[in-house]
């Protein structure tokens, strides 16, 4: 029998106890509330046992009955959720076992962006948390950057389309409560403030060079920054009960240059964001009684600066890659000498590859586990970004999800130098196969897709060529400092992809799931199709016009089923971002 996360005990024995099917309900928390309420069935027995921590609890089944032993509410429903599990499993037979269990990391969250692309619906958004709940997280975020709220001081920037509402939120953070989950608001402060500095009106507040450039940072010296951030949180925080507010303030790339240059010189660009900061938190905590999160980023190579942290913050230590992972452990222990808070913060690596990297993904999580557990970190959270327009469906995220959340709670003995915790992998593919797809083998098919990269003629830094290229114009070759395809060799490694993702997708179609995922998932391996296609042509644009045409024509017959696809789970607006991407393609290859 599966059970996932592992607990930390579980000792089977011999023989069955029969549970009536009609105990169990579909839903986790209505399973929840009969075992709560003695409702469920008289086979199952609730005892307080005031000895265990708030999360911890013990299950027993024997030849008579069920017991559940814990402490606290949140603690019963982490034991009914492995009880729910297992009766899912069994048909109603259980197994005589003893469990004890409990979190090795406190908080053990998710983190959404829904600012650059997707802007999930409720129901989406709902599906999604109970996902979580099953899999015993207990922290949500969704990351805001843009125009995904109905900001009450900036009524004018939504009023046109649906988003998430004050409304919303609170029914949200209402749902999230009942499933011990802690929605914490997540608004960036500071940098990646893009779509709000292109405004006009808002503009004259980032850090820029010249008067036409778009800056993305703003600029911390203003009293009018500060007033602006000041509206985005009295706009969004009173709708959250969390004690905390990621307030973010990554990759301020501004910072140092342009308008505050000098003052950065003289007093040290890390104080000028620390300063920033500090401002920052004390407002939250004067106004609103919360505690500040940020990304860890713009501290990394300052350790001298790390005492002037809030004592109540907490740094999100981040990394994606592998070379990222392998520096945590400097970093993670360098947080722990100096007394600093912190999770650990892997990620689901689907954005920029359309499906993920999963054997990236794999080693990405299970190192940010083993750090967090071995230098103290307080939590772990997995990020699930969507730059480049948000194009990935989130059935990609799911299997990380589950990794990760088996990692958070039980990250199991370290890594021995050989199985890659295998294990771990197998059991996430198995429990999201049981959880959404009625039993169908489909995990280990959407691991295989997302290794689509490992075909291509180069690796790059948190994306692939195929999905990139599909962002990037027909004449545009380089991409920064990673890759130029005109040195990629030849068609011999696209065609390779291509086959591939196909032979992967023959066999996704030959099973029984649902219709609206397979559809997600051949849209993603059209897409990636599309991606290996169109580096080909431009490798040797001259004598593609044929191909190109083919191409075109294929980005025409992609449209509507790209827009059916994102309106049945999100917002419609920020579609036009990454389908953007798809029609000034079209458009180029038409041009040829």
């Amino acid at each position: 029998m599966l059970l996932f996360p592992r607990p930390q005990c579980a000792e089977f024995g011999t023989g069955l106890l029969k549970i009536p099917q009609a105990a169990l309900c579909a839903d986790l928390h209505a399973f929840y509330r009969s075992v709560r309420n003695g409702t469920a069935s008289s086979l199952i027995h609730v005892q307080n046992r005031p000895d265990l921590a708030a999360e911890e609890y013990r299950l027993t089944v024997e030849e008579k009955a069920v017991t559940l032993f814990a402490s606290s509410d949140e603690g019963l429903f982490r034991g009914v959720s492995t009880l729910w599990q297992m009766l899912r499993q069994s048909n109603g037979h259980l197994p005589f076992v003893r469990i004890h269990d409990w979190p090795r990391l406190k908080r053990r969250g998710y983190m959404l962006d829904i600012s650059r692309g997707k802007k999930p619906r409720v129901q989406t958004l709902k599906t999604m948390i109970d996902f979580l709940a099953a899999l015993k997280y207990n922290e949500f975020q969704l990351y805001m950057e843009g125009d995904c709220f109905k900001y009450a001081a900036y009524p004018k920037e939504t009023a046109d389309y649906d988003c998430l509402t004050p409304e919303d939120i609170r029914y949200l953070d209402g749902y999230c409560r009942e499933r011990f989950i802690d929605l914490v608001p997540c608004q960036n402060s500071f940098g990646h403030m893009y779509y709000w500095l292109k405004k006009p009106e808002f503009h004259p507040l980032g850090l820029f060079d010249s008067a036409d450039e778009v800056p993305s940072t703003l600029n911390p010296l203003l009293p009018e920054s500060f007033e602006f951030v000041s509206n985005l949180y009295a706009s969004l925080l009173p709708h959250f009960t969390s004690e905390y507010v990621n307030i973010c303030l990554d990759e301020a790339y501004g910072l140092g240059r342009y308008q505050i240059e000098q003052v950065c010189r003289e007093k040290g660009r890390e104080q000028v964001f620390m300063d920033w900061l500090n401002k920052l938190a004390s407002h939250v905590r004067d106004r609103y009684g919360r505690k500040v999160m940020f990304w860890g980023d713009m501290i990394y190579d300052y350790p001298q600066i790390y005492a002037q942290v809030p004592k109540d913050a907490v740094v999100l230590e981040w990394g994606y890659e592998l070379i990222q992972s392998q520096r945590m452990a400097a970093h993670c222990i360098a947080y722990r000498d100096a007394g600093v808070r912190y999770y650990v913060c892997p990620s689901v690596n689907t954005h920029g590859s359309l499906s993920g990297r999963m054997d990236v993904t794999t080693f990405n999580i299970r190192t940010c586990g083993e750090l967090a557990s071995e230098y103290g970190a307080e939590g772990l959270l997995l990020t699930d970004w969507g730059d480049g327009g948000h194009a990935q469906s989130w059935i990609f995220s799911m299997n990380p999800i589950a990794l990760a959340g088996q990692y958070a709670w039980n990250p199991g003995a370290p890594q021995d130098g050989e199985s890659f915790k295998a294990d771990f992998i197998r059991d996430a593919e198995a429990f999201v196969d049981g959880y959404f797809f009625d039993g169908a083998p489909l995990s280990r098919l959407l691991y295989r897709m997302a290794n689509y990269y490992l075909l291509e003629p180069e690796r790059v830094h948190v994306c692939t060529m195929c999905a990139k290229e599909i962002n990037l114009p027909l004449d545009q070759t380089r991409y920064a400092h990673l890759f130029d395809l005109r040195d990629s060799g030849d068609d011999f490694y696209f065609d390779n992809v291509t086959s591939y993702v196909r032979r992967v997708m023959a066999d996704v179609e030959k099973l029984k799931i649902d219709e609206t995922v397979r559809r997600e998932i051949r849209l993603t391996a059209e897409l990636i199709e599309f991606g290996s296609e169109l580096c080909k042509v431009k490798l040797h644009p001259h004598s593609s016009v044929q191909e190109a045409h083919a191409l075109a024509d294929r980005v025409d017959r992609l449209l509507p089923e790209f827009r059916e696809l994102w309106i049945f789970r999100n917002y419609e607006k920020g579609l036009e971002r990454f389908q953007g991407y798809l029609t000034d393609r079209r458009d180029e290859l038409r041009a040829l």
